[in-house]
C-alpha cells in the first residue's frame, strides 16, 4: 500500500507540473496519456486472462483500442457527443469478436467472454476519461478522478496502520482493515474538498485554456455538500475497485498486472482505485451541465 501511495503522490506531482507548464496544451497531453492508459490496460487484462487460459480475441481488442479516441472526438467536435463515439468503438469491437468466434474456431465460448469483458473494463471504463478531459468541466473531472482515490488510499493506509482491528476482506487482501476502509471513505472527502477548494473557492486555474466555469453551482454551500457527497460515493467506489482488482489477480494466480512501474506493478495495478471513480466523476459533470444548461 505504500508503494501505491508514493507512486500516486509521484503521479500527482506530474500531473500538476504538466498542468501548470503546459497550460495551453494540457487536454492534449491528458488525451495522450489517456490512450496509453487504455491500451496497456487492455494489454495487461488480456494478459492476466492468459493465465487462466481464456484467450481474448486480438482483433477485437486492437479494433476497439484504435476507434475509440478518433471516434469519440469526432462526435464531440462535430455534435458534442463523445460519448456516442465511445459506444460506437464498442459495439464495432463487439461485432469483430463475435465474426472471429464465429467464423474462425480456435476460440471458445469463454474466450468470447473474456473479450467482451475487456472491452468494458478496462477498455470503455478508461475512455471516460477523455470524455471527460473534453467536457467544460474536463480539469476540475481529472483532480476529482485522481485525488479522491490517492486521499482514500493515503487515508486507508495510516488509518488502517494506526488503529488495526478486525480484518476487512482477508481472503482478498489480508492487510486491509475496516478502520482502514473507514479512513479511506474520510480521505475520499478530503480529496473532494481539495478539489472543491482549487476550483470553486480559490479558482486557481481560472485563467488556463478550456476551463469554463468558477463553481458547480451557483451557492458554494450547495456545491460544498455535493461535493462531500460525490468524495464518499467516490471513496466508496475507489476501494471497490482496488478490492476488485485484486480478486481477479488471485483468481488468475498473478501477483501484478505488469511491470511497467518496477517493483509497483502495472497500469491496472497503480490505477485500480480510480477506475471505478472515472464513470462517478462523468456522471457528476453530466449532471452539473444538464442543469447549468436549464
Amino acid at each position: 500500500m505504500l508503494k501505491r501511495i508514493l507512486t500516486a503522490i509521484v503521479m500527482l506531482a506530474v500531473v500538476f507540473g504538466t498542468i501548470l507548464g503546459l497550460r495551453q496544451l494540457y487536454v492534449e497531453i491528458a488525451d495522450v496519456v489517456a490512450m496509453l492508459v487504455c491500451w496497456i490496460g487492455v494489454y495487461e487484462m488480456a494478459q492476466a486472462f492468459k493465465k487462466s487460459e481464456y484467450n481474448a480475441i486480438k482483433g477485437s481488442l486492437i479494433s476497439g483500442s484504435i476507434l475509440m479516441y478518433p471516434l469519440i472526438l469526432f462526435f464531440d467536435k462535430t455534435i458534442g457527443r463523445g460519448e456516442l463515439g465511445l459506444l460506437i468503438a464498442i459495439l464495432v469491437a463487439l461485432a469483430v469478436a463475435i465474426s472471429e468466434f464465429t467464423l474462425i474456431h480456435k476460440f471458445e465460448l469463454k474466450d468470447l467472454l473474456a473479450t467482451v469483458f475487456i472491452l468494458i473494463y478496462p477498455l470503455a471504463t478508461f475512455s471516460t476519461l477523455i470524455l471527460i478531459n473534453h467536457s467544460a468541466y474536463g480539469l476540475m473531472g481529472i483532480f476529482l478522478a485522481l485525488l479522491i482515490p490517492i486521499m482514500t488510499d493515503t487515508m486507508a493506509y495510516f488509518v488502517g496502520v494506526t488503529f488495526k482491528g478486525k480484518k476487512l476482506c482477508p481472503n482478498i487482501s489480508p492487510k486491509k482493515t475496516i478502520s482502514g476502509a473507514i479512513g479511506g471513505l474520510i480521505g475520499g472527502i478530503i480529496g473532494a474538498m481539495l478539489v472543491f477548494v482549487l476550483f470553486d473557492v480559490c479558482s486557481v486555474f481560472v485563467n488556463f485554456a478550456h476551463v469554463g466555469y468558477m463553481s458547480i453551482t451557483k451557492s458554494l454551500g450547495a456545491s460544498a455538500a455535493i461535493y462531500v457527497i460525490v468524495g464518499l460515493i467516490g471513496g466508496i467506489l475507489s476501494e471497490l475497485g482496488d478490492l476488485g482488482a485484486s480478486w481477479i489477480k488471485r483468481k488468475a494466480g498473478i501477483k501484478d498486472f505488469g511491470k511497467i512501474f518496477p517493483g509497483h506493478g502495472g497500469i491496472m495495478d497503480r490505477l485500480d482505485s480510480i477506475i471505478f471513480v472515472l464513470p462517478l466523476v462523468l456522471l457528476l459533470i453530466s449532471v452539473v451541465s444538464a442543469v447549468n444548461a436549464l
